[in-house]
């Protein structure tokens, strides 16, 4: 065993192509492991506002006198507003402001969608694929665990009730000629008609069985002091009730969680202590740093994000593949199965588990483009 603790004190890189990194599991019998998993520390960079403070000051000072600016053309615009009854010249300069103003308005979401100038083709931006300054000296490598679980989610209101203008609104828009004034003319048009009916009672008699019972018991729902006792009178009598037209509304997509679970049961002292020093690692990355004044904790700096490589033979897995992500939580479990201990006082196994979530929530490009 002591030329595998020379080994491991004297090597500086070449297991695994690390540099100077000690921090690999099973340090032993590599070629018995092709399957391999990675987590190293992204080296952040994070904005120095200290440093940045003059070009913060011009950006405020900036935005005070484009605001000074803005009120105004407000001001000379409501002026114009007021002569634009005798003033043809006053509603030209107007007209060219506003047209303007659109213009402006336009070409800034062209850019926001494309990351260009053009405002033809508006298309969604494709995400960026960042470039991560990756502390390869702390880079950790473990053995390819077992159960590696991809959850992909997105989340949906589906109790949203549109009820019975709204689905005369939908009708509206997704029909021919659809836009929000089609929505807006059938939604109106089924009010106006319900509230000819709440008014002339007699239009009930015309109408088909099921027809009217629905109208009645919106009828009787806009009865003062009625409320829905008198619609659920109707609607137990007639046996009919409205559709509440419900809907499944997209919401958002949640981040993504990931867990880990590893054995280290090093068969040797060199083992054991590579066991102990990626445990610390670890444990180092969860923490932020405390950002102090005056010998008082005033602020955190976040924690380092960790880039997470599944490969097999020296080859990356195909569809598994992770955002850039923080590790969330840490537990390690010593000597669970045993009580034994090595020589110098390390113990003979350690059990360690690892939550990490993802920095930002994916999109479809991310998963077409980049293969997440």
């Amino acid at each position: 065993m002591g030329n595998v603790l020379d080994l491991y004190n004297s090597f500086k890189g070449g297991m695994g192509g690390f540099k100077g990194s000690k921090l690999i599991y099973p340090l032993e019998n590599q070629a018995d492991y092709l399957g391999k998993i990675t987590f190293t520390p992204v080296i952040e960079d994070p904005v120095d506002l200290g440093r940045e403070a003059v070009g913060v000051i011009d950006t405020i000072k900036n935005a005070g006198a484009e605001a000074e600016d803005d009120r105004n053309l407000f001001q000379r615009s409501a002026d114009f507003l007021g002569e634009l009854a005798t003033s043809e010249e006053a509603r030209k300069e107007l007209g060219a402001q506003i047209g303007s103003a659109a213009k402006k308005t336009k070409e800034e979401l062209a850019k926001f969608y494309t990351g260009s100038d053009q405002t033809a083709g508006i298309e969604p931006r494709q995400p960026l694929n960042e470039s991560l300054n990756l502390n390869v000296d702390r880079r950790i490598q473990l053995y390819l665990p077992r159960a590696i679980q991809i959850a992909d989610t997105a989340t949906y209101d589906n109790t949203f009730q549109l009820g019975f203008i709204g689905g005369a609104a939908e009708k509206g828009l997704t029909g021919s000629g659809a836009g929000i004034a089609a929505a807006a003319r059938a939604g109106l048009s089924l009010a106006q008609d319900t509230t000819a009916s709440v008014l002339n009672q007699d239009a009930l008699k015309g109408m088909p069985r099921e027809g009217a019972a629905v109208v009645a018991a919106r009828i009787a729902s806009a009865i003062p002091g009625g409320g829905d006792g008198m619609s659920g009178a109707v609607q137990s009598t007639t046996q009919v009730t409205t559709n509440p037209n419900v809907r499944a509304l997209f919401k958002n997509v949640p981040i993504r969680n990931f867990s880990f679970q590893f054995e280290l049961i090093p068969t040797s002292q060199a083992e054991a202590k590579s066991v102990e020093e990626i445990i610390k690692v670890f444990r180092e990355e969860l923490y932020p740093t405390a950002m102090v004044a005056g010998g008082i904790n005033v602020a955190y700096r976040y924690p380092n994000r960790f880039e997470i490589k599944v490969r097999y033979n020296n080859r990356d897995i195909r569809g598994i593949k992770f955002l850039p992500v923080y590790l969330q939580s840490f537990n390690a479990t010593y000597n669970s199965a045993t009580a034994g201990m090595h020589r110098d006082g390390r113990f003979s196994s350690v059990s360690i588990s690892m939550g990490f979530t993802e920095a930002r929530a994916l999109a479809k490009q991310d998963i077409e483009k980049g293969g997440y």
